[in-house]
């Protein structure tokens, strides 16, 4: 009888490992929750006036899985993806979901009475020399559309913004935008893309 009783309580043990480990025995059945990458929309961008912290933005993430919460800071986090009281400069905004997944995104903050920088004398001469380049932005090139004016330029801002923001264009092989160049891009769609 107390055979038995042992035989029985081992199978019974091994039955619990089993099911608790899956049935390979790695325990790991459950897909990636952060196989689909974080990816973070920053809309109603508003400058700060001239010496004072009363800019503003919104961050919005997906991708993922679980509730984000957002931080400008790395630190402290909240539920809300709206940061206002801010002074002009150029701030990363953190979104992570309780699953442990998490993107960055760099916005610019611009100061009233700081000029947007020019599409025609800022811009366009560094998507001429470093996107519109052979086999790349155009026409028969290896990117999606060419780059040729405003009108190429205008309607992707926001993903053009993503892309600089997130060092993803050039891409890789490709020397990359220097800082000053990137903060110029992002000012520039922050400030309305304009045709200036």
């Amino acid at each position: 009888m107390i055979m038995k009783t042992k035989v029985l309580y081992s199978l019974i043990a091994i039955a619990l490992i089993i099911s608790a480990c899956g049935s390979d025995g790695g325990g790991d059945d459950q897909p990636d929750p952060c196989a689909v990458p974080v990816s973070i929309a920053i809309s109603n961008n508003t400058n700060a006036a001239a010496g004072q912290s009363d800019g503003s933005f919104t961050a919005s993430a997906t991708g993922g899985s679980g509730t984000f919460e957002y931080s400008i800071d790395g630190n402290t986090f909240q539920a809300s993806g709206t940061f206002s009281n801010l002074a002009a400069g150029t701030y990363t905004v953190t979104a992570r979901t309780n699953q442990g997944c998490s993107g960055t995104e760099q916005v610019v903050i611009s100061e009233d009475g700081q000029a947007v920088p020019s599409f025609a004398n800022d811009i366009s001469p560094i998507f001429t020399t470093r996107c519109a380049t052979s086999g790349c932005h155009v026409d028969g090139g290896n990117a999606p559309f060419a780059i040729n004016g405003f009108a190429d330029v205008q309607p992707r801002a926001a993903a053009i913004r993503n892309r600089v923001a997130g060092r993803t264009m050039p891409p890789g092989g490709s020397p990359a935008l220097s800082d000053a160049q990137i903060t110029s891009i992002l000012a520039w769609v922050d400030g309305g893309a304009p045709n200036n």
